[in-house]
């Protein structure tokens, strides 16, 4: 499926779930919204028989046009009307509130007695909004929680619609007269649900590793939404904060059990499952497509082979094309082993040993002889246009496979079913004993060790605090994952991408998802007014000229602003609190206690804070006697030097170009006709032609191969090209396409056409575009490349 297809089906789980009468009639009334085919769609597809309206239509149409009135003049529903209603963005752009009141009664007309209305909307005071995003209808902050004071009259009649609050909507409800009515929360949003709560069902699980918030402006986000779901339960707030509503309203009562619904379109249509918990004890699970009904029968098998391998699950059995579990009242696993980390090391560490115990066993192990060694690691045949760069060695875990005792100790045993979704979070604490369900697909030939470090990211997922306990490095070593932790997460990463269709969904989830770092630096500026922030954060070099120059920190921050600033400014010492790092080095250059600042003149000297948590240090270096502070954001756009920032008039002609400042990246070994091909081709499209140069380090480490002229070589060679302007050194470490912008802000990057298919590369073009930035693929010369050269020589030398 195309990404615009699976987005369509996203909306389509609020709703197929539901067991409707199939061959009955129902009416969706639309509204102007993003949502109304694919659940006009959904509803066919669940075997009704479905008529559309607009809002205005049926706000017009009189009882008797519906035919069916009684002898004394009244109109009789059970002789005609509709069986199932449903309004999506109906209910946000009807006219408020009396409007939609208006409207609601008009519904209920159309309704037959023992029929279904169903309401799906936003709700203005979801935690999403308290997070940070925007009103989907005025575009800014807040508007909505303040239930639109702050919305002119004049902009207020212009505004394509408003969202509703929980209390809100059941007063509405009541006054047109639908007197029973039962609210689902939904999260995290209308257009992608992944759970939907019932309103008198509290959920007792860790739902900080299961849910993906997404947002309407990801980029204004301050707070980790998942964070706070927790703190919703206990308070009481969780569904008066729900980011939407699916609602099922009756004349009479309602039919629905269901507590909760997790539903899971985004996989595609034969993987796409829903699970729903209902109040009779039972725990139902059914495909959402007919594709998917071969799932259940594997789902079965899978449960009765992990039973003879002695992994506990729930007992389930096929009925009627659904599977069916009892409901298991237990801990989820997830709050058992936190829990049980903070009362009681030993006694976790015990227990998490019992845990990798049952994985070791979960199947049997495959000889190493019998490993398909070429394709062991999954990603290969998925980096086509990688491999015919890089030369990847393909031996390489088999070399590690038939190594020492240490190594195929490192590597560990090859499960022949490797149920990667062992995990945490599908499983119960029930009397002492670990029992697990949904275990639907399994990888053959997994690592074990695989599966032991996906609990382990899940035990530590969004929760610092189990940090301090126990460092997750630790747990690493314990278990052996430190050594072949690559090939591990390649075999995660593989799964859930396939799994989830991650890649094919890449630019969906990047409009609206948020960003780590774009959170971080929006909460750091919340806590300084405009002009301290500006001082602080983004003025860090300004008047540095004439100062020395102090990194506070010694850790990830500080190496990425050596990795993009070092050349460009001369740093006199790195200082750290920790004292195992006095009188080392990072990059050459000597880490010293703070203290070295005592005694110095304060105008004479900056120091820039290198740490994430950087409260701590400000006030530390403060204290010391410091005056001129920054404080370093990695996500930031500093501009460059101004020796280093080209403003000239155009190099060579008058003539206009597409792009001012352009940047290309390589190795640029054995300097030939393909690279000045390419080099030539961006400079005709850019005023000031920047050029990337790998290094030495960093070609053995992405090609695992070294280049046959050294660096300084290879850059100076570059230099001297007439169609380059600068030459810089890529920083091993930090050589993406983000760093670069970060440090450069061009206008275009420039790239051989081999990669223009390549997702890898397709990504970073989405976030250029981000920031306005361009990916440009020039033609490739195919007939000359390095690799060719390469193979040349060495068949002449032998």
């Amino acid at each position: 499926m195309t990404a615009q297809e699976i987005i369509k089906e996203l909306p389509k789980g609020l709703i197929k779930w539901y067991e409707f009468k199939k061959g009955t009639r129902a009416l969706y009334i639309m509204g102007h919204g993003n949502l109304d085919q694919s659940l006009k769609e959904s509803l066919m597809e669940c075997g009704l028989y479905v008529e559309c309206a607009a809002m205005d239509e049926v706000d017009g149409w009189a009882a008797d046009e519906m035919g069916a009135r009684t002898v004394d003049g009244f109109y009789d529903r059970t002789l005609s009307g509709y069986e199932y209603i449903l309004m999506s963005s109906a209910v946000e752009q009807a006219e408020p509130e009396a409007g939609l009141i208006k409207l609601l009664k008009k519904v209920r007309t159309l309704l037959k007695k023992d029929g279904k209305l169903f309401l799906i909307t936003e709700n203005r005071m979801a935690v999403r909004y308290f997070c940070g995003d925007k009103d989907p209808f005025t575009g800014r902050n807040f508007d909505g929680i303040e239930n639109y004071k702050r919305v002119s009259a004049f902009d207020n009649k212009r505004l394509a619609g408003r969202l509703y609050s929980k209390a809100e909507l059941t007063g509405i409800l009541e006054q047109a007269g639908f007197p029973y009515h039962r609210f689902y929360s939904v999260f995290p949003d209308i257009t992608s649900p992944q759970i939907l709560f019932a309103e008198d069902y509290t959920p007792d699980e860790e739902l900080d590793i299961r849910i993906f918030p997404q947002y309407h402006s990801p980029d204004t986000v301050f707070l980790e939404e998942e964070n706070l779901y927790t703190s919703m339960i206990q308070n009481g707030l969780f569904h008066k904060m729900a980011n939407g509503f699916l609602i099922e309203c009756s004349l009479e009562a309602i039919c629905s059990n269901a507590s909760q619904i997790t539903v899971s379109t985004e996989r595609g249509k034969e993987n796409a499952l829903c699970t729903i918990i209902v109040r009779d004890g039972k725990v139902i699970k059914k495909p959402l497509y007919a594709e998917g009904r071969r799932k259940l029968g594997k789902l079965w098998e899978n449960n009765c082979y992990l039973q003879r391998h002695g992994v506990r699950m729930i007992e389930g059995s096929l009925v009627d094309g659904t599977f069916v579990m009892p409901f298991v009242d237990g801990m989820s696993m997830v709050k058992h082993f936190r829990q049980l980390m903070a009362e009681n090391k030993n006694e976790f560490l015990r227990q998490f040993d019992c845990l990798w115990n049952l994985i070791l066993h979960s199947s049997e192990h495959v000889a190493y002889d019998a490993v398909d060694w070429d394709h062991f690691n999954p990603r290969w045949d998925e980096e086509r246009n990688e491999l015919k760069q890089k030369k990847i060695d393909r031996s390489r875990w088999k070399k590690v496979a038939f190594g020492s005792d240490e190594d195929r100790e490192a590597l560990g045993a090859v499960l022949e079913r490797g149920y990667i979704d062992l995990v945490l979070l599908n499983g119960f604490v029930v009397n002492g004993e670990y029992v697990f369900f949904d275990q639907e697909l399994y990888v053959k030939n997994l690592p074990a060790k695989a599966i032991m470090l996906r609990n382990i990211d899940l035990l530590y997922h969004g929760d610092t605090r189990m940090e301090v306990i126990l460092p997750r490095k630790q747990l690493l070593e314990r278990y052996k994952l430190d050594r072949c932790i690559e090939i591990y997460y390649a075999h995660i990463g593989h799964f859930l991408n396939k799994l989830r269709n991650d890649d094919i969904l890449y630019s969906y989830h990047l409009a609206h998802r948020r960003n780590h770092e774009i959170v971080h630096s929006n909460r750091q500026r919340m806590n300084y007014s405009a002009q301290e922030y500006q001082r602080l954060f983004v003025d860090i070099f300004k008047n540095l000229d004439n100062k020395k120059l102090y990194l506070f920190g010694s850790g990830n921050f500080a190496r990425k602003f050596l990795a993009l600033y070092r050349d460009e400014y001369e740093i006199a010492r790195v200082i750290d609190n920790n004292e195992t790092k006095w009188g080392t080095a990072i990059e050459g250059i000597e880490i010293a206690a703070p203290s070295v600042l005592e005694g110095l003149d304060a105008g004479t000297y900056k120091v820039i804070i290198c740490i994430k948590n950087y409260v701590g240090a400000f006030r530390q270096v403060r204290d010391l006697g410091a005056i001129n502070i920054g404080i370093y954001d990695p996500n930031t756009e500093y501009p460059r030097r101004q020796g280093n920032v080209f403003n000239g008039p155009l190099s060579g002609t008058q003539v206009k170009k597409k792009y001012h400042i352009g940047y290309a990246a390589g190795v640029f070994d054995l300097f030939h006709v393909g690279h000045l091909n390419l080099l030539r081709r961006a400079k005709e499209q850019c005023d000031y032609l920047i050029v990337g140069v790998v290094t030495d380090e960093g070609v053995r480490r992405n090609k695992q191969t070294d280049s046959v002229i050294p660096f300084m070589e290879r850059l100076a060679m570059v230099q001297a090209c007439r169609y380059v302007d600068e030459a810089v050194e890529i920083p091993f470490e930090f050589c993406d396409t983000k760093d670069a912008y970060l440090k450069y802000q061009f206008d275009a990057q420039f790239s051989g056409s081999d990669y223009a298919r390549d997702p890898a590369w397709l990504k970073k073009r989405e976030f250029l575009r981000e920031h306005g930035a361009e990916l440009v693929f020039l033609s490739y010369t195919e007939s000359t490349s390095s690799t060719k050269i390469k193979e040349m020589i060495n068949r002449k030398l032998l």
